[in-house]
């Protein structure tokens, strides 16, 4: 039992901290967009909406304005590989983050690689759900990461031959949602990929 508990407590901290840190930057970069738009507060009416003023609004306006535009540059080459650059050398050392960044890929309806594919990984008893973060022609195993339902912020990594590995033609948001709900609704996501699907992507060419 303490063991168990233990256990929570710890995926509990690793899935708290990628969004506390995320939480914590917006609620800075919103101050100063706010302490930006200072000299023009003037122009804002005073009424308050549930506690939020006028300007605090604009600023939020502002900002969810600059992150579409980042997004667009994210896009572009020279976006990608300057997102490329900041993965390798930061973001991906911290905890949570790739499996952050499927989700919310997931939530966006992009089919770009998010890091983390749903896959059914079969053992010898047993067939569980994984993610593929490693995929290649050349090699004769896929890199997967089994995550410890029903969080996903820590669980195992293991090389697992390809024939034992079933892509699955759903996105990670929903596969994390079936792990949360300790497997409800797996049996509906079970279905192969087709071969044109993004998801056969990661699978060996015949």
């Amino acid at each position: 039992m303490l063991k168990r508990l233990r256990d929570l407590f710890v995926d509990g901290v690793l899935l708290a901290l990628p969004l506390g840190a995320a939480a914590y930057l917006l609620h800075k970069v919103l101050g100063a967009v706010v302490k930006a738009l200072a000299p023009v507060s003037h122009l804002f009416p005073d009424a308050r909406w549930f506690g939020v003023g006028a300007l605090d609004l604009a600023a939020l306006a502002l900002l969810v304005a600059a992150l579409t535009g980042l997004g667009g540059f994210a896009r572009s080459a020279p976006g990608r590989r300057l997102a490329e650059t900041l993965e390798g050398v930061v973001l991906s050392k911290i905890p949570g983050y790739l499996i952050f960044k499927s989700v919310v890929t997931g939530f966006s309806g992009d089919d770009r690689d998010t890091g983390l594919r749903p896959a059914l990984v079969a053992f010898d008893d047993n067939t569980v759900l994984g993610f593929v973060v490693e995929a290649s022609d050349s090699a004769d195993s896929l890199t997967i990461f089994v995550p410890s339902a029903p969080s996903a912020a820590s669980g195992s990594v293991v090389l697992v031959p390809h024939a034992r590995v079933q892509m699955l033609d759903v996105s990670t948001a929903a596969a994390m949602r079936a792990m949360k709900q300790r497997g409800l609704g797996l049996q509906q996501l079970t279905r192969p990929a087709p071969p044109d699907s993004p998801a056969r992507l990661g699978e060996r060419r015949e």
